[in-house]
């Protein structure tokens, strides 16, 4: 465990903490890191959080994330990554993802749509983005999700959540600020 949050670190990441391999959670967050994440593989097999939030993280969204396939938490908002798009892929691999946290961080373009695939997350933010389109419809297979914040953004067309869904996220289910979203309850 590596825990460096709200120490005022400044520049970027050393390359080194990326081939830690016994590290089960790392979090910089809430201090002024700088650059981009890697794009080179990462050797944190073992890694269970990354938590980075609040930093000054910017570039395009890294592939190397998708390696970390014991990962179960990410935790990136808040940084200015640029006006950049995830890619559909971006998530492939990352079967153990419960919790992903992705707010306010300038991204625009569609929402992924590896995200319907990950079986076992219960806990999905994009909020305070700028995506469009549509909300993939694999999103309704996420039977684990009891919270979703998809508001504050570009989105459009039908919400792809029966009842049941609906009703068990209540209020942790936020898809305000999204001009052209419907709900079709039938």
């Amino acid at each position: 465990v590596l825990d460096l949050s709200q120490n005022l670190l400044m520049g970027s990441i050393p390359s080194t903490f990326w081939d830690c391999y016994s590290l089960i959670k790392l979090d910089f967050s809430r201090n002024r890191l700088v650059g981009p994440l890697p794009e080179k593989p990462m050797g944190l097999k073992d890694l269970m959080l990354l938590d980075l939030s609040y930093n000054r993280i910017q570039g395009p969204f890294p592939g190397s994330l998708k390696s970390l396939s014991s990962l179960q938490a990410l935790i990136l908002k808040g940084n200015p990554m640029g006006s950049t798009s995830i890619p559909d892929d971006g998530f492939d691999g990352m079967k153990a993802l419960m919790i992903l946290v992705l707010s306010n961080m300038n991204w625009h373009g569609p929402v992924p749509e590896s995200l319907g695939k990950l079986r076992n997350l219960r806990v999905l933010h994009l909020d305070g983005n700028h995506f469009n389109g549509s909300i993939p419809k694999s999103f309704r297979d996420l039977r684990s999700l009891s919270e979703l914040r998809l508001n504050d953004n570009g989105l459009i067309g039908s919400v792809p959540f029966d009842r049941e869904m609906v009703w068990r996220m209540k209020r942790k289910l936020r898809l305000n600020n999204n001009s052209g979203l419907c709900y079709d309850a039938s």
